[in-house]
């Protein structure tokens, strides 16, 4: 095959692991409201990670350069007043700087418990999976539990990934290095076991420093979540940015990813790391072995895996709703939002009822397609900015509302369980109807109360709401706080 070939091969493998948002809507880009607020503000500080290529980075002339530099002039050319960097020697200098409110933004960040305190997230517009590297000796890794419990471990220090490592995996050894060049040495020469990152910055630290004889052993089932981050006493520049990123198209993220990771394979490619990123790609999207692709398919089957992934890792496919695994961050993250704001939080949990007889009766087929009339209803009647419809497992969905009163909740609720049971579903010759049973909390939740709480008195309320007859919604008591 001509190097063209394998450059191509290349762009389509690192493309493949940095899942991007959704697509843009139509429609304006940003309210009169929201305008009139950044004219009066006047201009917007930013901060990067100073040496964190291909991702960010500051040149040796002091410009704001890599992916993020990108998303950034697309960013500005969508308000009315600068982005302004404001520079800082390191990343642990740059979260100071954003506590310290010297910074309205960080482009490039994870959200974390720490961080929670003093900033808010966008919804993730990078997500790239984070791997282990080893000596070529090391078995195969497929979760942290392969690695020996007293084994050290390198990991990159000032990252996201290094809090919730320590906090889900006290059994690790973390070894923190600045960068991710001093723990790669460290691996080959045998001091460490291996070295934790993400696939975007080992890739790029392993040839940058011409190392060869390591190998990326595994994917570890963590991905690392990139957001842009904003100080937490101004949410409308959160809810700015959240609809600016919305506007990039999917084209012209794959126009940014291509100029900076795919033309570092055309400087100089490797054919050994080629394979072993190749490898990694493979256990992650779970299509084929290695051994029985042929590279002349590769371009197009990692392509149409990425698309599937990209839709996958957020959504539910039968209902497009979005999935569990997006509910909890954004959960927690709207906790701590209406705790600080003293604004009403509602998370009701609705379960479509006698669903199994639904199944059983009428066919797998049908409750299917009750699962996907009932999310669509859902859409149709919490359609507010900050509603968030989330399925749930099964026939069990969560609803997220930041800011209505019980009242407001109430009515909303009360007519959604009119409209479902006057809905007649249909799938070919068979038709039926379905109900749910609601249990919903609408408090401004006290400083003491954490997500799992939350969930729990909305799953305790739908209970009883089952037991009241069902197709019904109740709402959960709760003596921690008073009513709104």
């Amino acid at each position: 095959m001509s190097a063209s070939g394998f450059i191509c091969s290349a762009t389509v493998l690192v493309l493949s692991f940095v899942l991007l948002s959704l697509p843009a809507k139509a429609g304006p880009v940003l309210s009169d409201q929201q305008i009139t607020y950044l004219k009066r503000k006047g201009q917007v500080t930013y901060c990067i990670d100073p040496d964190w290529l291909p991702f960010e980075a500051l040149s040796e002339q002091g410009k704001h350069i890599g992916i993020s530099a990108e998303y950034i002039r697309l960013l500005q050319q969508m308000i009315p007043v600068p982005l302004l960097l404001y520079p800082t020697a390191d990343w642990p200098s740059s979260l100071q700087a954003a506590k310290d409110r010297r910074c309205d933004l960080l482009t490039l960040a994870m959200p974390t418990p720490s961080r929670l305190e003093y900033l808010l997230f966008t919804k993730a517009y990078l997500e790239v999976p984070n791997v282990v590297v080893t000596t070529k000796d090391k078995a195969l890794i497929r979760s942290v539990a392969d690695i020996p419990p007293s084994s050290a471990v390198g990991i990159r220090s000032g990252f996201g990934t290094l809090e919730l490592y320590q906090q889900r995996y006290p059994q690790l050894k973390l070894v923190p290095f600045h960068d991710y060049e001093q723990g790669l040495l460290q691996v080959q020469a045998g001091y460490l076991y291996g070295m934790l990152g993400n696939m975007g910055s080992i890739s790029y630290s392993l040839q940058k420093n011409a190392i060869t004889n390591l190998k990326i052993a595994g994917r570890l089932s963590e991905d690392t979540l990139l957001s842009l981050a904003c100080r937490n006493d101004d949410p409308l520049l959160l809810e700015i940015f959240d609809t600016l990123l919305l506007q990039i198209s999917p084209e012209q993220k794959q126009q940014i990813n291509n100029s900076w990771l795919a033309i570092r394979y055309e400087q100089s490619f490797n054919y050994e790391l080629f394979w072993q990123m190749l490898l990694a790609f493979a256990l992650l999207i779970s299509v084929v072995s290695i051994s029985y692709l042929k590279l002349k398919k590769l371009n197009q089957a990692l392509l149409e895996a990425n698309l599937r992934l990209e839709q996958l890792s957020q959504h539910d496919p039968l209902t497009g709703l979005y999935n569990r695994h997006y509910f909890e961050p954004r959960v927690q993250q709207a906790l701590a939002l209406c705790q600080r704001q003293q604004l009403p939080l509602t998370l009701a949990m609705m379960d479509l009822d006698h669903f199994k007889d639904i199944n059983d009766t009428l066919g797998h087929n049908f409750g299917d397609q009750c699962l996907k009339d009932f999310a669509a209803l859902c859409q149709r009647q919490f359609q507010r900015k900050d509603d968030l419809l989330v399925r749930y497992g099964g026939e069990e969905f969560i609803l997220v509302s930041v800011g209505s009163d019980a009242e407001t909740m109430q009515q909303l609720l009360e007519d959604f369980l009119q409209k479902l049971e006057a809905h007649q579903v249909r799938l070919n010759h068979q038709q039926g109807y379905c109900t749910v049973s609601i249990g919903w909390y609408c408090q401004i939740p006290p400083a003491t109360m954490d997500s799992k709480q939350l969930v729990e008195l909305a799953d305790h309320a739908l209970y009883q709401a089952k037991h009241s007859g069902r197709n019904c919604a109740v709402r959960a008591a709760s003596e921690a706080s008073p009513d709104y």
